[in-house]
């Protein structure tokens, strides 16, 4: 798996990016499997580091390894390994779930925060939405 490094100097048009704190975000290359459609800011589980990332979809996904797609991406036969955030600072409203509605980034965040991945909001950088 490589692994690249980079800072992010500000929020990007999306608002996925959390903010201009100089926080380090770590991107691996991740395999996500023959028939994934992959969406910017979708949170994915594996088992493992190197293992298929599939979306995240239940509670229990908590436990596995976790990582933020970077990139919209459609996967085929030929073509299986897209990019992910492995740590980074992102805003919570941005990041997509799957599962019902009722599923929320909270069960999640501890696990995040371990893999060096920090859940901010978007009104704690713009201020109160009124």
């Amino acid at each position: 798996m490589a692994e690249y490094f980079g800072t992010f100097d500000g929020i990007t048009r999306d608002e996925l990016s959390g903010g201009t704190d100089g926080s380090f975000q770590t991107i691996w290359n991740v395999n996500v499997g023959a028939s994934a459609a992959i969406k910017r800011g979708m949170l994915l589980a594996s088992d493992t580091p190197t293992g298929e990332f599939k979306l995240v979809s239940q509670v229990s996904d908590a436990a596995k390894v976790l990582v933020i797609a970077r990139d919209d991406f459609t996967a085929d036969d030929y073509h299986k390994v897209t990019q992910a955030y492995a740590s980074g600072k992102f805003n919570r409203e941005r990041i997509i779930l799957g599962g019902t509605s009722a599923l929320t980034i909270e069960p999640f965040e501890d696990q995040l925060r371990k893999s060096n991945i920090h859940v901010t909001s978007i009104k704690d950088i713009f201020g109160k939405v009124k």
